[in-house]
């Protein structure tokens, strides 16, 4: 008897995990298209983007350790809007913009991060997803992890150097 409860409840906490585990999702957010209207896609595969029901989108110029918002938009009403692509600088109907688009600079950090709600078979899901990216040589591309870990002199661009000779940063997440 005794085991048959110890089988129970270890079922039952498997459950569980799995449930909290599966609370929310990640979905990637692309950046491609031109430096005047970069175009943010979603899901695994950049050729076949998916349906995202999404309820905000938000841009950063990234300095140092500085992010000053570019441009934000939500949806209406706190519900998400089914949208395969999102034009900066466009609000797609049912969004309102939160922080007007700037213009965007190439060479400059920027951080895209999406948010909104996905559809599973037990109800809608929060996800979330983005990127830095930067805009070089008539591209966008992600900004790397050595890029992320440097951090820079507002004045001359270059690395700060800690007294033992190991180079400064911060980890952006």
């Amino acid at each position: 008897m005794r085991r048959g409860a110890v089988l129970r409840a270890g079922t039952t906490l498997a459950a569980a995990a799995a449930m909290l585990a599966a609370c929310s999702a990640m979905i990637p957010v692309r950046i491609s298209g031109s430096l005047e209207q970069p175009i943010a896609t979603f899901g695994l595969d950049p050729a076949k983007p998916e349906k995202a029901c999404l309820g905000g989108i938000a841009v950063h110029e990234r300095s140092n350790a500085m992010m000053r918002p570019i441009w934000s938009i939500e949806a209406r009403g706190r519900n998400c809007r089914s949208l395969r692509q999102v034009v900066y600088g466009q609000t797609p109907d049912g969004f309102d913009a939160t922080v007007e688009a700037a213009p965007l600079k190439p060479g400059v950090r920027y951080s895209v991060f999406g948010y909104g709600r996905t559809g599973g078979p037990l109800g809608r899901l929060p996800w979330r997803g983005g990127d830095e990216v930067v805009f070089e040589s008539g591209q966008w591309r992600p900004v790397t992890a050595q890029e992320r870990g440097l951090r820079v002199d507002a004045g001359d661009e270059t690395p700060h150097q800690r007294p033992n000779g190991r180079r400064g940063g911060f980890h952006s997440g």
